[in-house]
């Protein structure tokens, strides 16, 4: 599903970021998870500032990569993360 607001933008990457936590706390300490998480959080904090969501794109791309070889089994997280890269790219 297309994300069409930034209120929708920052929804999903809540819903993302509790995700990672749950997924942090399954497997124990991962160094890896909680900068994504930390790096998620701060791109959710720029989803009503056009500029300097663009600017923060390729670190979201960078979460993407990394969810995707840390937690593949995650269809819907990988889905929602492609899905935010797709607002970036043509909503922000």
């Amino acid at each position: 599903m297309a994300i069409q607001s930034a209120s929708e933008f920052e929804a999903v990457v809540n819903n993302a970021v509790i995700a990672i936590e749950k997924a942090i706390q399954e497997s124990g300490t991962n160094d890896r998870l909680a900068v994504v998480r930390d790096d998620l959080t701060r791109i959710g904090a720029a989803a009503r500032t056009g500029a300097k969501l663009k600017a923060l794109r390729p670190k979201l791309e960078d979460v993407a990569d990394t969810v995707q070889v840390q937690i593949p089994s995650n269809d819907k997280l990988l889905n929602d993360l492609w899905d935010l890269l797709d607002y970036v790219d043509y909503r922000a």
